[in-house]
């Protein structure tokens, strides 16, 4: 006779599979955070364990090693941004939407995920392993993003730039790099007519599409 399962098997391997997955979001969360406040030198697996409440065993059944967990981060922060990003276009002229694109995009990098980030990939400088694991995935993000932003762009009846994937590059690095200096002046009032020559320009670049 073949053994039966008891009836509460697959609820309880649910409910263990909720746990697991409730950790880990709860130990990413507290990474960003750390990251944000502390910087990436002070942002320790025990600090981040610590942080989001979790023993030291539960956060290395989770990530057994820093580089598993900074990897993590970028990852969540990324399906963070692309809701925060489909989000912005609801409801908006894609015209307008295209126009005030450094505004949206200045709202993700200067966020305390983008800060993380940034963290994160300023360190991969000193960390071979870190940068390995890093460079393939942020590639993959970054053609995914630019790609998305011109199918807003197509349906915004703008006309194409040769130079779009430098285009690109450039706003995003301008974003990151005002997030960065507001951080380290910590003032961001002045970033403001900064974004709004971004916005500037690409009105320029991005002219309507001739009929």
């Amino acid at each position: 006779m073949s053994e039966i399962a008891p009836p509460d098997a697959k609820p309880a391997r649910r409910r263990q599979a909720d746990r697991s997955s409730s950790t880990r979001d709860r130990l990413i969360e507290a990474a960003i955070t750390c990251l944000h406040q502390r910087g990436y030198a002070q942002t320790t697996v025990s600090v981040v364990a610590e942080a989001a409440g979790v023993s030291r065993g539960a956060m290395t059944h989770q990530f057994p090693a820093k580089t598993d967990l900074m990897v993590a981060v970028v990852r969540a922060v990324f399906r963070k941004d692309s809701d925060y990003y489909e989000q912005s276009i609801v409801g908006v002229d894609l015209v307008d939407w295209m126009r005030n694109l450094p505004w949206t995009l200045w709202g993700a990098v200067s966020a305390p995920s983008g800060i993380a980030v940034m963290e994160i990939m300023l360190a991969s400088r000193s960390d071979p392993q870190l940068a390995e694991r890093l460079r393939d995935m942020q590639m993959r993000i970054d053609t995914a993003a630019h790609a998305w932003i011109q199918d807003r762009r197509r349906a915004a009846g703008l006309a194409e730039h040769p130079d779009g994937d430098a285009i690109h590059r450039l706003v995003v690095a301008a974003a990151r790099g005002l997030a960065l200096e507001a951080l380290f002046r910590r003032n961001s009032e002045d970033v403001g007519d900064s974004i709004a020559v971004l916005a500037e320009l690409l009105t320029h670049l991005y002219p309507p599409a001739k009929a």
